[in-house]
């Protein structure tokens, strides 16, 4: 039976999706359809809701009834490859009607050999479409009709195993399939509901005709106003995030609301940062407004310097697991990559994964939703710094099976065989040598088909090679081994199809010329060609061919496609041509290939993002200058009103700083936020050496050192927001102003107090900013720092004569604020 990581979670609003599951769960017997289709983008709380109704941890509301109707549940989840199995699903559903009282007599009927025959694991896995009639559909058909209708809930239907994209069979070979294919054989008493994301279009076909429920529909009132509901509730209840409201921060939580886009994966993660002092609320203006977005944000602040480089090997050995691991397991496949790896060194870097993993059961590490492990494997949103190769982590699991290879049972010699043919040790050996390097390992291989045959015919090939003996020599998965069903294994055979099989697409939406291009398999694109397929065939995200080469740095696979007539400045669905996706990339060589062939170097994406925006953003020196020297346009700005300087004045770039002002660049262009290069390096966090050599270098070039952005605020102003020592020394030395006041009267030092940055507050004090301001509600600095609870800064206040009996505008004085907010010390 499965469970789900979020079973027992405490879950916020959505009363009117409950409210349409009740309704069409009430008029399934007269209803034309059997089913209900909950949808929604990643992030959206597709199984939170499923959770609440399997397990409600409301007081009231109409979860608590629909709770009692759950005839059967199941939660398919990415991080673990079993809950995928269409057999296990199977076995589930049935061992929970076996059991449940809502249909006693089922039990009996399960007892018949006919039923037990096709139920066995070897009979469900070649036919399941039987199986689940037989064993689970006409047992309940011929049931006497309950008086209320029940429901089964399946989540995440769009997880599934990879399929080939010219495979054809007439068996279900994935659970959105098998439901797909038998949902009209349920009794009428019995209702449906999946739920799947909204891209997830293949799946989507497969229930035509089924009610669609949307989580994130902001032309509906209703989502907007879960949205709303899911801040307002949480402050409510916690009170570590009422302590950071404030007039000055409560936009904050609008602008939130606003990004979100619907996503409450994006507001939890948010929030959380806040409650846990991550997060500053008047970042939320600097944090993107896509969940992508969030992750790459979150990423610069967790791993400074070069951190992401110590983490990398775990989250690659993350990513390739079957299932999740425990911490000693995954020390076990680090070690194997460094064996001077010390256990407590492991554990220091297993620390600095803490906001990105959570914890399974068994104490099992997992990554905290699926669409952050998608985010870790794609170049074009998490950039090549954070990119991370699932292929080495098949590397490391393969030598850690490889040291305890005589005591594996044979489901982990599958596990073993698998890792071993879809790592990076491809690169250097062939299939001959991985055989050999099983049989030398001590694995007992000849056994290790006594388990079944595995799903992936990658492994199943191996196996065989290696002596594997098959239970039964006469299955069919073992004379016709499908060796397409991985695009790295395809060869010279499977392009004998016939062009249109060559056509078909895979669960992306991608043919096999497109799945072979974003593997950067040559010599397949080759054979491919030869074969005359569309060379401008798009995947679900408008990208072709020569898009996916370009954005995994492919070069040449990217000169072949180029040489056959590839469009260069196709777009995808976000505008992306293959020179900005390059350019993201860092892949410096495809970027040369596609100037040679006539890219448009100014070309825009959807957000107005340019490859050189791109190239600067991401940190990319020599893709820069290779942009520049083609008359990249410098000054560019983009939906947010930035250009490629200010991007890279944001990253701490320093060299691509001064690569951009040598051609001209605008050194005090304003983003839509008002903000300068000056203004968002002395804001970005963490202030960084790259980012004070930043500093450095605009106020040497003539930036305006006391810019003021929408806000009134000055980069000094900022920076001892931040607490930024280094900067703000870098701005007095300039004759920045130390006693400028923003928009609500606050002075740097006021800024500092408020966030208690001593060694900043007394760094402004010798620079001899005025102690005696007052901002708009009538405090002093010695009021807004006995309000923040630092009696470091009260201290160095009250040092300087400050008087400690000042009334405020509502006639408070610094004692009454410090006991208000409970500040003992300060008191």
């Amino acid at each position: 039976m499965t469970s789900s990581l979020l079973q027992g979670k405490r879950f916020y609003c959505r009363e009117w999706a409950f409210s349409k599951v009740s309704h069409c769960l009430d008029n399934r017997s007269a209803a034309k359809t059997c089913g209900a289709l909950i949808m929604g983008g990643p992030g959206c709380g597709k199984t939170a809701l499923c959770c609440e109704i399997v397990w409600p941890t409301a007081t009231h509301g109409k979860q608590l009834s629909l709770g009692k109707k759950v005839l059967a549940y199941y939660f398919c989840q990415a991080h673990d490859i079993e809950t995928l199995s269409i057999t296990n699903f199977i076995h589930c559903v049935v061992e929970q009607l076996n059991k449940s009282s809502l249909v006693p007599g089922f039990a009996e009927y399960l007892q018949k050999d006919a039923v037990q025959q096709v139920l066995d694991p070897a009979n469900c896995e070649k036919n399941p479409d039987l199986a689940f009639r037989k064993g689970v559909l006409e047992p309940l058909s011929m049931l006497p009709p309950p008086k209320d209708s029940y429901f089964l809930l399946v989540d995440s239907i769009d997880e599934s195993y990879f399929k080939s994209i010219s495979e054809k069979t007439v068996v279900s070979r994935t659970i959105a399939e098998l439901l797909s294919n038998n949902h009209q054989h349920f009794p009428q008493w019995l209702f449906l509901i999946c739920s799947a994301r909204k891209q997830s279009k293949s799946v989507t076909r497969m229930f035509t005709g089924f009610r669609k429920i949307s989580l994130d529909d902001l032309r509906k009132s209703h989502v907007v106003r879960d949205v709303q509901q899911y801040i307002l509730c949480r402050l409510d209840q916690e009170e570590e995030l009422r302590q950071h409201l404030s007039r000055e921060t409560a936009e904050m939580l609008n602008q939130l609301h606003i990004k979100s886009n619907g996503c409450f994966l994006y507001l939890e993660k948010v929030l959380d940062g806040v409650a846990e002092n991550f997060i500053l609320l008047r970042e939320i203006r600097e944090i993107p407004g896509t969940l992508n977005g969030l992750y790459l944000w979150l990423c610069q602040r967790l791993f400074v310097r070069k951190q992401f480089s110590k983490v990398q090997p775990i989250l690659n050995v993350i990513l390739a697991a079957r299932r999740p691991l425990t911490e000693m397991e995954l020390y076990s496949c680090a070690y194997t990559r460094n064996t001077s790896l010390s256990f407590d060194e492991f554990k220091k870097r297993l620390d600095l994964l803490t906001k990105i993993l959570i914890i399974g059961k068994d104490g099992t590490k997992i990554l905290f939703h699926h669409s952050f492990a998608e985010w870790l494997l794609d170049v074009k949103h998490c950039t090549q710094k954070y990119l991370c190769a699932a292929a080495e982590g098949h590397g490391m699991l393969a030598m850690s099976f490889t040291m305890h290879a005589p005591s594996l049972t044979p489901l982990e010699i599958q596990d073993f065989a698998l890792h071993l043919a879809k790592s990076n040790l491809l690169e250097t050996l062939d299939s001959d040598h991985l055989a050999l390097w099983l049989i030398q390992s001590g694995a007992d291989v000849e056994e290790s088909l006594s388990a079944g045959l595995p799903k992936e015919q990658s492994a199943l090939k191996l196996l065989l090679k290696a002596g594997a003996k098959p239970i039964s020599p006469d299955d069919p998965a073992v004379i016709t081994l499908d060796v397409n069903d991985h695009i790295e294994e395809a060869s010279t055979s499977a392009v004998t199809h016939a062009v249109e099989a060559l056509e078909e697409v895979d669960s992306n939406g991608r043919t096999m010329l497109c799945s072979a291009a974003y593997q950067g398999n040559l010599k397949l694109v080759n054979e491919l060609l030869a074969k005359r397929v569309d060379l401008e065939a798009v995947d679900k995200s408008g990208q072709t061919a020569l898009n996916l080469a370009a954005r995994q740095g492919h070069t040449e696979v990217v000169a072949v496609l180029l040489k056959e007539g590839a469009i260069v400045d196709h777009e995808d669905h976000d505008g992306w041509t293959a020179l900005r996706s390059a350019a993201w990339g860092g892949h410096t060589d495809v970027v040369e290939l596609l100037l040679d062939a006539g890219a448009e170097v100014d070309h825009a994406d959807s957000d107005q993002r340019t490859a050189l925006r791109a190239a600067a953003w991401g940190g990319h020196e020599d893709i820069v200058i290779k942009l520049l020297e083609h008359d990249a346009e410098v000054n560019k700005i983009d939906n947010e009103g930035r250009t490629a300087l200010i991007a890279a004045a944001y990253m701490g770039h320093k060299e691509i700083v001064e690569h951009l002002l040598n051609h001209n660049a605008d050194i005090n262009q304003e983003d839509i936020d008002g903000r300068t290069a000056l203004s968002v390096a002395a804001l970005c966090i963490p202030a960084s050496r790259g980012h004070s050599e930043v500093v450095s270098l605009l106020l040497e070039r003539g930036a305006e050192v006391d810019h003021q952005d929408k806000d009134g605020m000055t980069p000094l102003l900022v920076a001892a927001y931040e607490g930024h020592q280094n900067v703000c020394e870098l701005l007095l030395e300039c004759d920045a102003d130390v006693d400028h006041c923003d928009v609500n009267g606050r002075t740097p030092l006021q800024a500092a107090a408020s966030m208690g940055h001593g060694a900043v507050v007394n760094q402004l004090l010798f620079w001899g900013a005025a102690v005696d301001a007052i901002d708009t509600d009538g405090r002093t600095v010695l009021c807004i720092a006995a309000q923040q609870g630092s009696a470091e800064v009260v201290r160095q206040l009250l040092d300087r004569g400050l008087d400690e009996m000042h009334r405020d505008n509502a006639g408070w004085t610094p004692l009454h604020m410090a006991a208000f907010e409970g500040h003992k010390e300060v008191s």
